[in-house]
């Protein structure tokens, strides 16, 4: 039987280059099984992505898994916008933010001659398997390994 990761990247591939063609992005696809089936595609376009957006990736999507059918059973479809303070999960997500301002909580074992473990700065690059980051006047590598919990904090 297929599992939630497998739907989740099959609907990924499916949806991509689609999403892509009308000026949007396609940032995370999460499929959960419970009570009932939800298949969440979130998506993004710069500057900013709105209601009628959302809507035309929706429909785009809704025609294409109807045709394509990669999930053996009933769901909900939900489209969404990541949001101000989106979560950055994955390798991608961080290379997405570039440019853009961040909170870090890191692990212990990352930067130990820091008292906090949370750190506010500019994303720079991501390199290997690094992310440089700008922050309290100095640039810093921090592991992508050694990052606990990341999510975008735009001054506003």
């Amino acid at each position: 039987m297929t599992d939630g990761v497998d739907i989740a990247e099959q609907v990924e591939r499916l949806l991509e280059a689609p999403i892509r063609a009308i000026g949007c992005r396609l940032l995370e696809v999460q499929f959960h099984t419970g009570n009932r089936a939800v298949l969440r595609l979130i998506v993004d376009r710069e500057p900013a992505i709105g209601l009628d957006e959302l809507g035309a990736v929706s429909e785009l999507a809704g025609r294409i898994l109807d045709v394509e059918d990669p999930i053996p059973q009933a769901y909900s479809l939900e489209v969404s916008s990541p949001g101000l303070f989106r979560p950055l999960r994955e390798r991608r997500h961080f290379e997405q933010s570039l440019g853009k301002l961040a909170r870090l909580t890191l692990a212990p074992e990352v930067l130990p001659e820091r008292r906090q473990r949370t750190l506010r700065g500019v994303l720079v690059a991501v390199e290997g398997d690094a992310l440089r980051v700008e922050a309290e006047g100095e640039t810093m590598n921090i592991p992508l390994d050694g990052i606990q919990a990341a999510k975008l904090d735009p001054d506003l």
